[in-house]
């Protein structure tokens, strides 16, 4: 295989699965968006968990140029990768860690909780969707329905997030998330990622349409590399930003 043979087959792959992803996806989006939305007229808030590589779905949309700024992203340091590439991983698999993270974030009812999981088989993926399910909380998945269906669960109840969440978004990505096939079974060419952000940017914009058709100031925060933007900025983090 060429170079240019590899990028055209990894775009093209990449492409086919972002069609299949807004073809097939927008009816859930649309509803997530209501969810949120409504969460955040009655004073809730829209809160976003992801471990590992899946942090970057909750940071995604935290405090960036054209982000949403009443966002509350649950970014812990050892559930991303600066600590260890393996910590993560070992906490996903650990039960009962999912009660340190409700009780950091203070579930109330009527918040909402998108929780980002690939595989959404780990113990703390699954225990957290349903501690916030018994305080009330709307459950958002982010998750791959298809590798859903061809693993075990590690949790002791068997169920996987699939089972538990209110809302599941697909990400219509690849079993096991590589999706480019190198030869010989060896796979590359994350597609969970990709994937992962255009559903961030594009359920932002349908949940700030819905503050627009409401009448509402959409609270969106500005470059900050841009002239004049650090005022605005700075008056939306005093407005929305509260540290736990």
């Amino acid at each position: 295989m060429t170079d240019d043979d590899a990028i055209l087959a990894y775009r093209n792959q990449i492409v086919e699965r972002l069609d299949r992803f807004y073809s097939t996806q927008d009816a859930v989006m649309k509803a997530a968006a209501d969810v949120i939305f409504e969460a955040y007229v009655k004073h809730k808030r829209f809160l976003v968990f992801g471990s590992g590589h899946s942090h970057m779905i909750a940071e995604e949309f935290y405090a960036r140029a054209g982000g949403l700024a009443f966002v509350t992203p649950m970014l812990q340091n050892e559930l991303m990768l600066t600590d260890h590439p393996l910590k993560s991983t070992l906490i996903e698999r650990t039960q009962s860690m999912a009660s340190v993270y409700a009780d950091l974030y203070h579930f109330e009812a009527g918040d909402v909780l998108m929780i980002a999981s690939n595989s959404g088989r780990n113990a703390l993926t699954v225990e957290l969707a349903q501690l916030a399910k018994a305080a009330g909380l709307t459950v958002i998945a982010f998750t791959n329905l298809d590798q859903s269906t061809r693993v075990l669960s590690r949790h002791p109840s068997g169920k996987q997030l699939t089972d538990v969440a209110d809302v599941l978004i697909d990400n219509c990505g690849a079993v096991g998330d590589a999706g480019f096939d190198l030869g010989e079974g060896m796979m590359m060419g994350s597609t969970s990622t990709i994937i992962g952000a255009a559903m961030v940017q594009t359920l932002s914009i349908l949940i700030a349409l819905r503050f627009k058709s409401n009448g509402l100031e959409v609270p969106v925060f500005r470059s900050s590399n841009l002239d004049h933007a650090d005022a605005a900025n700075l008056d939306l983090m005093k407005r929305f930003t509260r540290q736990y």
